[in-house]
């Protein structure tokens, strides 16, 4: 079922201005929240991510950036804790911050 709302102005994308404000309106709309973790999750996080580094095991991240939720599926090839920063085997990294959930994939 289509959204009659956006149908309605689809004419007037044709007008610059008014395309501008309605992408900005789709995108905020389409942002979503970080929440805050706790300690606890934070400590466990981290646990966790040893725990990867050490077995060599395939992980699924949930990172959040540019208010947007994201997956990554990979195997942590080293970490730097003074930077807070995780690398990835692939050649990639993240931001301890970014991350919100790890699972072990089996």
């Amino acid at each position: 079922m289509s959204n009659r709302g956006e149908v309605k102005w689809q004419p007037f994308n044709a007008v610059v201005p008014a395309s501008e404000v309605l992408q900005e309106l789709k995108e905020k709309r389409n942002q979503q929240k970080l929440s805050i973790l706790s300690e606890d999750d934070k400590e466990n996080l981290e646990q966790n991510i040893q725990k990867a580094y050490h077995t060599k095991e395939k992980i699924q991240i949930i990172y959040f950036w540019k208010n947007q939720f994201y997956r990554k599926l990979g195997i942590i090839d080293h970490f730097n804790f003074q930077n807070k920063q995780i690398y990835f085997d692939d050649h990639t990294s993240l931001y301890f911050e970014q991350i919100t959930k790890i699972s072990f994939l089996n």
